[in-house]
């Protein structure tokens, strides 16, 4: 096995069989799954942390790592979209506005930018669609970010760029956030990383940036104390951080004042990666990381990217998956992740580890389980056609996310890869994919009842010629599902994004999870 920065492997212990350590990660994302929503409308602790237009954004009391649909009936949900490239006409983005339910919903969409006034505009989606909006909407600047306050019912919201080099879904926010990490990072070969960040209050928002390369963390002191101004989107370049030609870069941002939204635009230019992409940062720590699209196939490479930002070394277990006697052969990795480092897991130098695809757990096996012993992990693919690359990274699902249902707002792609699906029980599973259209939410031909095994997973391909509209994925217990997605431009490989979990789940709890 092929190992990281500081990174060593401990020896199996001999009476944990590999059963009990799923179990325990079952049992560990189950029983954490309860999501309190507290609708105070205050979110930084300013009296006036309302925008002009009167945003009352929804808290959660329990962070969660991603975002999610609340199960409860809400008269007023909110979306922070992480931004858009906005002074390049080569690059077209747009936000997605769906709504499933059987009533019209209302939406108000403020577009923030650097230097400019907010832009306001009301929009409505009828009942069982979506609309497509141009998220620049004609502003010129650096980035352009958006803030949707959908009224009336459940809608959810997601952007899309269409970049030359790769198109990106991006997830956007439920919350504004304290924290936010990047454990992916990489500059090499002048590769370009920008973390952009949105404060969308009135009051300027304070933050304090650090990263790790191979050499260490570091806070040049110009991160520290760094301002964002009220209303405003700012998108630092790595590299004229001090981060040129870094292969490992991971990043956290703490706010000492306010709250924000971040995420990260990475656009590959060698040294083993290519492509573009852009995610949303997780905003919280986690002690479990769930992959649903492990995948060993052809000249492909998949690297677990393993970010501590905290000052205590971590114990962790990795252990793959896919419901058969094969998988279960292979012995979980015991690892050490050190405090304030990346270490990096190349999954191809793991013996034994079978052909297809699998799915991935990353736990913490501390045995204080709260969020200050948490990890961030991502998982970058590269898959290869000829001497040509294409480089995705997708964030895994975190510990209190698996839910018996989950929703693509923007759709997915033709392809026999479409939808990867990881069950995160130990009882048999079965999964159901519809499509939201006139007559309401319907079932895809053949993708009805799908059988999905005990810790298994299953990918799911939809036919050519399937509308643009939202996929809602029903299954009879808790599951994590990711969405594989055509690049465009005829460019090989796929991008990678989880859909929205739908949350609390009526299946996610201790007593339907255990055997």
């Amino acid at each position: 096995m092929k190992l990281g920065t500081n990174f060593f492997r401990s020896q199996t212990p001999s009476h944990m069989t590999l059963s009990q350590l799923v179990m325990v990660a079952i049992v560990v994302v189950t029983s954490a799954a309860l999501l309190v929503v507290d609708n105070s409308g205050n979110s930084n602790g300013n009296s006036n942390a309302n925008t002009d237009n009167a945003m009352n954004f929804v808290e959660v009391s329990t962070l969660s790592a991603m975002p999610f649909i609340s199960a409860n009936d809400s008269m007023t949900t909110n979306w922070f979209c992480p931004g858009v490239p906005a002074n390049d006409e080569t690059i077209l983005s747009s936000l997605v506005i769906s709504n499933a339910s059987e009533a019209d919903i209302s939406a108000t969409v403020t577009l923030l930018s650097l230097d400019q006034t907010p832009v306001v505009n009301a929009v409505s989606i009828p009942a069982r669609s979506h609309i497509t909006l141009d998220a620049r909407g004609g502003i010129t600047s650096p980035f352009v970010s958006a803030v949707v306050e959908i009224v009336g019912s459940q809608g959810s919201v997601e952007q899309i760029v269409r970049h030359p080099a790769g198109d990106a879904v991006v997830l956007c926010a439920t919350q504004p956030g304290t924290d936010w990490y990047f454990a992916d990072g990489f500059t090499g070969a002048d590769s370009i990383e920008q973390i952009v960040m949105t404060n969308p209050y009135v009051d300027a928002t304070v933050v304090d940036i650090t990263f790790v390369t191979a050499d260490g963390e570091r806070s040049p002191e110009q991160l520290q104390g760094f301002v964002l101004p009220a209303n405003s989107v700012v998108a630092l370049s790595m590299d004229q951080q001090g981060a040129r030609n870094e292969p490992i870069l991971a990043v956290s941002i703490h706010a000492s004042s306010g709250r924000l939204v971040a995420g990260r635009v990475q656009h590959y230019l060698g040294q083993g990666r290519l492509g573009f992409s852009m995610s949303l940062g997780a905003s919280a720590m986690s002690t479990q990381w769930w992959f649903s699209n492990g995948e060993k196939i052809g000249g492909n490479t998949e690297n677990l990217v393993i970010y501590n930002p905290s000052s205590r070394d971590r114990s962790l277990s990795v252990v793959f998956v896919n419901g058969s006697d094969s998988a279960n052969s292979i012995e979980p990795l015991l690892i050490t992740a050190p405090a304030h480092r990346v270490i990096t897991i190349d999954t191809g130098t793991i013996q034994g580890l079978p052909v297809g695809r699998y799915g991935i757990i990353v736990s913490t096996n501390d045995q204080d389980m709260g969020d200050s012993l948490g990890i961030v992990v991502e998982q970058v693919i590269n898959r290869r056609d000829g001497n040509t690359v294409g480089t995705s990274v997708v964030l895994g699902a975190p510990q209190n996310s698996g839910s018996t249902m989950w929703s693509a707002p923007s759709g997915v792609t033709a392809s026999e890869d479409a939808l990867q699906i990881m069950n995160t029980t130990s009882i048999e599973a079965t999964v159901s994919v519809l499509q939201v259209g006139p007559a309401g939410a319907v079932v895809l031909g053949g993708l009805e009842s799908l059988i999905l095994p005990a810790g298994g997973v299953l990918s799911i391909g939809v036919p050519p010629g399937l509308p643009s509209a939202q996929i809602i994925v029903q299954a009879s217990v808790a599951v994590v599902v990711q969405r594989l997605l055509l690049r465009g431009n005829d460019l090989i490989g796929r991008s990678a994004v989880l859909a929205l979990p739908h949350l609390p789940s009526a299946n996610n709890f201790l007593s339907e999870s255990t055997p």
